[in-house]
């Protein structure tokens, strides 16, 4: 392969603190990058719009126009790529949550329509002023993360909704936005993301955008991203393809804990993969049920898979999803109830691009089995 260039700023990502609390610390400036050219970490915040329903297209777009990006995050998303959007969210839950979004180079962040869902005309001003505060703490709470370079900070993006309302009070934010930017943010690593002039300037946007973009509008988005991160670090060839160095790979975390039966930590609303070896199906009606430790709620997990006896000495993969937090689904650790059939080495893991389970392992590991996808954080692997 073409042997990679150094690169000073390159980052590693390594678990230190819970299996999805990931950190990044400075690689010596002599190491070479596992990448060239070099990954960009990118971690996505925000509510639903980062990350449900077609939320996912927004990265796979920016792959697109950006191929260098590595997506990093504490959630699972549909197509398998990182980030740390989590639907339903305000500002006041980014706060509370800010510890565990994972330390990273760079942040795109996008919050705040959740806030300003406002029924009153009265109540505009003064709650988008409450809005663009915590929006500002949030930036502040980011840079003061241990290897943050840069902050791009969006503009709340138009919705079309049945209560205008809610539209003006983003307008109104942004407003205050702006003004932040030639304030308290000048000087600082902030970059302003602009999406509310150019996507009003589209005409017929509204079925684009709505509240949650369409795929179509999520490339909308994703161009407008792509050109800011271009921009702000001077990219002059945005479509080159990263190469990847030999004895890399990509860090997976196995969620599942064989001593205890269950998950290590309470599982987060998302996309998942589950793997095992299939040792023998002695019975009839083999069944493989992941649910909820926690079934006291009506909206605990419990989705029950079938296996075949022609499948007995096979490496067996299982894909699904949680339900959405707060609406389908309520975090909890997960278990495994078993069958008529014997399973063994057992690999919970988030959903990866490729969607292909990982080579397994235990806690914290590389995978250098199969080559990353695009926008996966590629890593050395020490060996």
């Amino acid at each position: 392969m073409h042997r990679p260039i150094v690169f000073a700023q390159v980052l590693a990502l390594l678990l230190v603190a819970g299996p999805f609390l990931l950190t990044f610390c400075h690689a010596d400036d002599a190491a070479p990058a596992p990448t060239n050219p070099p990954q960009i970490p990118l971690c996505m915040i925000g509510d639903s719009i980062t990350w449900a329903g077609d939320g996912d297209y927004w990265r796979k777009h920016l792959l697109d126009m950006l191929p260098r990006l590595a997506f990093v995050g504490t959630h699972s998303a549909v197509l398998g790529y990182s980030h740390a959007g989590e639907g339903g969210n305000g500002t006041a839950r980014i706060l509370a949550r800010m510890d565990d979004i994972p330390d990273c180079p760079y942040y795109s962040l996008m919050i705040g329509t959740n806030d300003n869902s406002v029924k009153d005309a009265n109540l505009v001003q003064e709650r988008s002023q409450q809005t663009a505060e915590r929006i500002q703490q949030i930036v502040e709470a980011l840079l003061a993360k241990p290897s943050v370079k840069l902050v791009f900070l969006s503009s709340i993006a138009p919705c079309f909704t049945d209560n205008p309302l809610r539209d003006q009070t983003n307008s109104a934010t942004n407003v205050i936005l702006r003004e932040k930017m030639q304030t308290v943010f000048a000087g600082k690593n902030v970059v302003w993301v602009e999406y509310e002039h150019p996507i009003r300037a589209i005409e017929g946007w509204e079925p684009l955008i709505k509240l949650h973009p369409t795929k179509d509008g999520y490339q909308i988005l994703a161009r407008i991203l792509s050109d800011a991160i271009i921009e702000a670090l001077g990219i002059e060839e945005p479509l080159a393809v990263p190469e990847i160095a030999d004895g890399c790979g990509v860090r997976v975390e196995n969620l599942w804990d064989a001593e205890t039966g269950q998950t290590s930590v309470p599982i987060i609303a998302g996309w998942y993969m589950l793997s095992f070896d299939l040792k023998a199906v002695p019975g009839e009606k083999a069944t493989i049920t992941v649910r909820s430790v926690d079934r006291d709620t009506e909206k605990h997990l419990n989705q029950v898979f079938e296996v075949k006896p022609e499948q007995a000495g096979q490496r067996v993969q299982l894909d699904f999803m949680t339900g959405y937090e707060g609406y389908q689904y309520t975090r909890s650790k997960l278990e495994i109830a078993v069958e008529a059939c014997e399973i063994e080495r057992v690999l919970l893991e988030k959903k990866r691009p490729s969607a292909k389970a990982s080579e397994y392992g235990v806690g914290s590991y590389m995978d250098t089995s199969q080559t990353p996808a695009p926008g996966e954080l590629v890593e050395w692997s020490g060996e």
